[in-house]
């Protein structure tokens, strides 16, 4: 738990500093949390949270990379290509289409993370000049595989058990 707080802490500082150091038009940041919907069996309902650095190739078309969060039986640490396609130009409410995609590593020693797919539609509220207020529904993909034990009164066993977790997901963030 200790090192799953201090990636976050790290995270979060590392975000504050890059925005910090760039004025320029065509870097934009954006946070998000989030919970979901579980598709799959075992449900688990999972939380996330999502930090992304996006670069405008024009008014309507973002590439990024992405980290953050993600939350089901075991603590896992995506890290992805982000996409994001403004459907109208920047109005005061404009719609989106998003695309995450990468991949998962957890911070637990008897798990590991794996596939990492995240695509959404939103609308982006424009709040001031430079804040605006995303909300988007979606779908999230994430694999994980962790170690399973099972015992009994004659033998002991320990295997590998690989899950598959899908949710429809709602997120709230902001762009800044």
């Amino acid at each position: 738990m200790k090192k799953f707080m201090c990636t976050l802490v790290l995270l979060s500082c590392i975000n504050m500093y890059v925005a910090g150091q760039t004025n320029s038009k065509h870097f934009s940041y954006t946070t998000y949390i989030g919970t979901g919907l579980s598709m799959n069996q075992p449900s688990c309902t999972p939380f996330t949270w999502q930090i992304i650095g996006h670069y405008h190739i024009n008014q309507r078309f973002t590439v990024g990379a992405g980290s953050g969060l993600s939350i089901y039986e075991k603590a896992l640490i995506p890290l992805y290509a982000n996409a994001q396609f403004f459907i109208f130009r920047s109005r005061k409410l404009t719609p989106y289409l998003e695309c995450s995609i990468g991949g998962a590593f957890a911070a637990t020693k008897k798990a590991n993370g794996g596939f990492y797919l995240s695509p959404c539609a939103g609308a982006q509220l424009k709040m001031s000049r430079k804040l605006k207020l995303n909300l988007a529904v979606g779908y999230e993909l994430q694999k994980l595989e962790r170690a399973k034990q099972h015992t009994d009164p004659y033998f002991h066993t320990e295997f590998k058990e690989e899950l598959s977790h899908g949710s429809i997901t709602l997120k709230v963030g902001l762009t800044y």
